[in-house]
């Protein structure tokens, strides 16, 4: 569920070290990242401006964050799991360069950061580079980044001739055993295929499609696909701030009564809260209530339900009624596990008891 979430100077969106599960599009304002140089250890500071996504490296890689993104204006960011973010960029191709442009920048530059560190030399072939990747984030003790390394090379180079050796480390590091380094001159092969590798843009050719036959167009809103480019319609619109449109679409969406998959639910209850969040920029709180309460009477088990709680927190909030805000706000952080939306719900609780002690 792609989530606009509003930031004030100073606010952290995340810290080094968290877990990461969500992608960031930054709508409005400046966001800066601020990590440590693994050869100096001197902290590096990036600034992201509007437009730009960040967050991507640490949920494709599936590693904890390696910076902190700390707000330093009045900002919005569009929040997305890798699910959405993966459905918006085979949508989005303009996205998807400017993305693997700044990939490829980064990488060379890590390249040639780890050769430097390595004291290897000459540039390898690109199987003993990555191997070489893996060893220096292991040396360092960085061990979900070696293992996402070796991990890659297996599935890269899986005739490598580092194979056995990406073997032995995955299970070293599962065992909990950390080995000592020692330089050793590499024999270099000239096979080369890890450029040739394929980018996500080929990897959109396997989606499934639709049957070609003719359907009513009662019935084409129900098929998983018609309904994500719906679905991303809404927020896009939302993003823009046209909030009349979105509801229009976001009500369309969740109007949608033959759900065939578990990716169309999933659909039709993010649908849901952002119809609920239009209604709150729409300055309807009421109708917001009643659209978040109808999606947790139809769908009781929807993982959803703390997001729902807390838009009915903050539409209760909007009304005026601070003591209802105060019992949902209570209800979210009191609910497992621990996520980001129970620290959003933690920080409300606060300011409005704060408010409310005068």
């Amino acid at each position: 569920m792609p989530t606009a979430r509003h930031y004030t100077p100073n606010s952290i969106i995340y810290f080094m070290g968290d877990k990461a599960n969500e992608v960031y599009i930054l709508q409005k304002g400046k966001v800066m990242l601020i990590s440590m140089a693994p050869d100096t250890g001197e902290e590096v500071r990036e600034i992201i401006k509007s437009g730009e996504v960040f967050g991507v490296k640490s949920v494709l890689g599936k590693y904890p964050r390696e910076e902190t993104a700390q707000v330093i204006e009045p900002s919005v960011v569009i929040a997305f799991t890798p699910e959405e973010f993966e459905a918006l960029v085979k949508k989005n191709f303009d996205l998807l360069l400017k993305m693997l442009k700044v990939f490829s920048a980064q990488l060379r530059k890590i390249g040639k950061k780890v050769r430097a560190l390595l004291e290897k030399g000459e540039p390898k072939l690109p199987e003993t580079e990555m191997f070489f990747i893996g060893e220096y984030y292991l040396k360092q003790k960085k061990i979900n980044q070696a293992k996402y390394v070796y991990k890659r090379y297996l599935e890269c180079y899986p005739t490598g001739p580092y194979v056995e050796k990406c073997k032995e480390r995955l299970q070293q590091i599962e065992q909990g055993i950390y080995p000592s380094f020692e330089e050793k001159e590499v024999k270099e092969e000239k096979e080369d295929f890890f450029i040739e590798k394929p980018t996500p843009k080929s990897e959109s050719k396997k989606q499934p499609t639709l049957e070609e036959e003719e359907k009513p167009e009662s019935l084409k809103v129900t098929e998983g696909i018609d309904i994500t480019k719906k679905y991303y319609e809404g927020v896009s619109l939302f993003s823009q701030e046209k909030y009349q449109e979105a509801a229009e679409i976001f009500k369309e969406v969740t109007s949608v009564t033959k759900i065939k998959d578990n990716a169309t639910l999933q659909i039709v209850e993010k649908a849901f809260i952002d119809l609920g969040r239009c209604y709150l920029k729409l300055n309807e709180p009421l109708k917001a209530i009643e659209t978040l309460s109808t999606l947790l009477k139809k769908f009781q088990k929807t993982p959803l339900f703390k997001d729902a709680l807390y838009e009915i927190a903050h539409s209760y909030e909007q009304m005026g009624n601070l003591q209802k805000a105060l019992n949902f706000y209570r209800k979210v952080v009191n609910t497992p596990p621990k996520e980001e939306i129970n620290k959003m719900a933690k920080k409300a609780l606060e300011r409005l008891e704060k408010q409310l002690l005068g």
